[in-house]
């Protein structure tokens, strides 16, 4: 086979030494790992070698366009040398061979990005005994990571390859096709049955928009993570209108994980600490929860309102009218005692806003009552206030 002029990897697998330390990460076996050691071939200019491994991936999953793409060229450089990548793509379509290529870039460059399995997002504070998983996307390596909870731990399981809005991220108004960065949470399950070819297997609706997003007026609905169109296995890096997508096999296996409530953390070039770090971390901020807690229990109404910021909003009233009901209200205890159940904490992405959720046990001389509360806490000059509190927002899915 010819040496090829202008090979595929010339583009892709510049500045990116191929090694084996994939392996090491738990990539799941599969489609993803055929490809890779086709790139790996190509790379060591072990042609058909390369061609093999191609045709075996695109027997296995004819609808691997990226696939198709390699093993064509493959094909037409056993003739020919290539004068470019994806020469049978012509006209209006070489926006999807950009989008092929931006795939590939995505799927090799995580060999040098990829996070060791020690490390943990910043961002994955504490997770309660009845939080199993908590998903993570990081839209910088179009890459899904799920985290189990064992024993408080979070230790990456599973990791795939992963789709966001062609608009990119930080999304703010209805249409503009980007991606949701923040904390949120599944709220509900969609049936491939009941959903148009295009989300495939299946969609997990998040709580987009949810309270702070309500509170900074941005707007648009049905952010999900669903499956990709059935003609297709995979789709590029932006390829949505805003959602997240998987292929489907990859999403089937997720959502056998998932259930309603599950935190999905979205963000780009997230921090990820050590184990230590991330343990001080935790005390750090469970700490902050807990003065609250006591303060609130002392009855001293100036020590337990200094832990709300003068920008408190629950999207109905703003602080002045919440600190005269407080002390009002807590006026005419002569106990309180709260509980903290189920008590999770995540931060958003490169932001200084910790979302806290519990289900809170609220009992006083007068009065007993419990549920589910979720706050916003805001990281001001001194210190860490609570800008939100109130039920959590199902969104608009």
């Amino acid at each position: 086979m010819r040496i090829l002029t202008l090979t595929f990897i010339s583009l892709i697998l510049a500045h990116s030494p191929i090694t084996h330390a994939i392996q090491d990460y738990g990539v799941s076996k599969g489609a993803e790992e055929l490809l890779l050691k086709g790139f790996e071939s190509i790379a060591e200019q072990r042609f058909d070698v390369a061609l093999e491994q191609m045709q075996e991936l695109v027997s296995i999953r004819p609808d691997f366009r990226l696939a198709q793409l390699v093993y064509a060229d493959l094909l037409i450089a056993q003739v020919n040398p290539l004068s470019q990548v994806g020469s049978s793509f012509t006209g209006d379509q070489q926006s999807k061979l950009k989008g092929l290529i931006a795939e590939a870039k995505a799927r090799i460059n995580l060999r040098k990005a990829k996070p060791g399995p020690d490390l943990i997002p910043q961002d994955i504070v504490l997770l309660s005994d009845k939080q199993k998983y908590v998903i993570v996307q990081d839209m910088s390596l179009s890459r899904l990571f799920v985290f189990e909870n064992r024993n408080g731990v979070p230790f990456l399981i599973k990791d795939y390859y992963a789709s966001h809005g062609t608009g990119g991220t930080g999304k703010r108004k209805q249409g503009d096709r980007k991606s949701p960065v923040g904390v949120y949470f599944t709220t509900g399950r969609l049936l491939d049955e009941n959903l148009p070819a295009r989300y495939g297997a299946g969609a997990l609706p998040l709580n987009y928009p949810n309270a702070w997003d309500y509170r900074n007026n941005r707007t648009g609905n049905g952010i999900w993570l669903h499956g990709s169109p059935v003609d297709t296995y995979s789709r590029p890096p932006l390829a949505s209108l805003g959602c997240l997508s998987l292929t489907n096999p990859d999403f089937q296996e997720v959502d056998q994980l998932i259930k309603n409530g599950t935190p999905m953390i979205l963000g780009e070039n997230l921090t990820w600490i050590s184990r230590d770090a991330w343990k001080k971390q935790k005390n750090e901020m469970i700490a902050v929860v807990k003065d609250w807690e006591a303060d609130w229990e002392s009855l001293d109404y100036s020590r337990y309102i200094e832990n709300y910021s003068r920008s408190f909003s629950d999207g109905k009233i703003k602080f002045q009218k919440f600190a005269a009901h407080k002390k009002r209200v807590n006026s005419t205890k002569a106990f309180i005692e709260i509980g903290l159940n189920d008590l999770n904490i995540f931060t958003y992405p490169d932001s200084d806003l910790m979302v806290v959720s519990f289900n809170q046990q609220y009992k006083s001389s007068n009065y007993k009552g419990s549920g589910l509360k979720r706050q916003y806490w805001q990281k001001e000059s001194d210190g860490w206030k609570i800008a939100y509190e109130g039920a959590p927002s199902r969104g608009r899915p």
